[in-house]
């Protein structure tokens, strides 16, 4: 009888389901600047997630958003934060999760290094910025699945948390995300 090859699990499940001791731990304080990058921690659910500090402009409160017809459900609208419009994604639902509430979610504000583009990304909580050595990110240790699962940089733990490092880049650079914008050339 063959058996049927097992579904890979979805980020979100592998984070909130790992164990922290896995994964090789952040080392603490005391790093030269060259040789540990900094990270802004956030969740989602039960995961845990990090993105380099570099992209993220500003953490806010969320603001009024418009909705824009004819869109998928994980981008909320569009919202206006001191003159720049904002795509505003709602990363519980680009997940497959319940949508974020207004009142209760935090809006990362976060902008690509070498474009003018910008996103305010919805997620449950903001934790702190910590600097994370780049040999204490490593692969998970089995492959993941999922919406963000093309966007992991890598895992590590931080405290008792195992945290999934995101590469932004590459999340704000892929079509799902750009495909709303007004037909300027990218480059």
């Amino acid at each position: 009888m063959a058996r049927e090859p097992m579904a890979k699990p979805t980020l979100v499940e592998a984070i909130a389901a790992a164990p922290a001791a896995a994964v090789t731990p952040v080392r603490p304080g005391g790093l030269e600047p060259d040789q540990a990058e900094r990270f802004v921690l956030f969740s989602i659910a039960a995961a845990h997630y990090a993105v380099a500090e570099s992209f993220v402009t500003e953490l806010d409160r969320v603001p009024a958003i418009t909705p824009v017809p004819r869109v998928p459900a994980w981008l909320r609208g569009v919202a206006s934060l001191r003159g720049d419009i904002l795509s505003v994604v709602d990363m519980r639902t680009f997940l497959g999760l319940e949508a974020a509430s207004p009142h209760s979610a935090r809006m990362l504000v976060v902008r690509l290094l070498d474009e003018e583009f910008a996103a305010g990304l919805l997620v449950d909580t903001v934790d702190r910025i910590v600097a994370i050595p780049p040999a204490d990110i490593v692969p998970p240790a089995s492959p993941l699945d999922g919406p963000l699962a093309a966007y992991l940089r890598g895992v590590c733990t931080i405290g008792e948390r195992l945290v999934a490092v995101l590469d932004l880049d590459r999340l704000l650079r892929a079509s799902d995300i750009r495909q709303f914008e007004d037909g300027k050339d990218r480059g």
